[in-house]
């Protein structure tokens, strides 16, 4: 993904316009409709974890990278206007780096 601050239905949305793939491709390699497409891409809904093998597989994208990304976007959408937002994820952070240390 970009390192812009880009939703991950544009990111989506981006991937489908430079490959030239019409919505019923994509649409089709997910398992969803057109409409359920459209929103994804609009910003009205959100991906789902498991449109992400799709994705990787229809876009020839590392598997683990998008999934990185995709957590990543779902978390600072959700999460990035609370307040603690940052203190959380150092402490988060901290935590597995000690644990990984044993």
């Amino acid at each position: 993904m970009s390192s812009g601050k880009i939703g991950f239905g544009e990111y989506l949305h981006q991937l489908r316009t430079a490959k030239g793939f019409s919505q019923k491709i994509v649409a089709d390699k997910l398992g969803i409709d057109i409409s359920m497409l459209s929103k994804i891409e609009h910003g009205e809904r959100h991906v789902q974890k498991h449109m992400l093998l799709g994705i990787s597989e229809l876009f020839d994208l590392d598997l683990n990278k998008l999934q990185f990304d995709f957590l990543k976007n779902k978390i600072e959408l959700e999460y990035s206007q609370d307040p603690y937002f940052k203190d959380v994820v150092v402490e988060i952070a901290k935590k597995n780096i000690k644990e990984n240390k044993r």
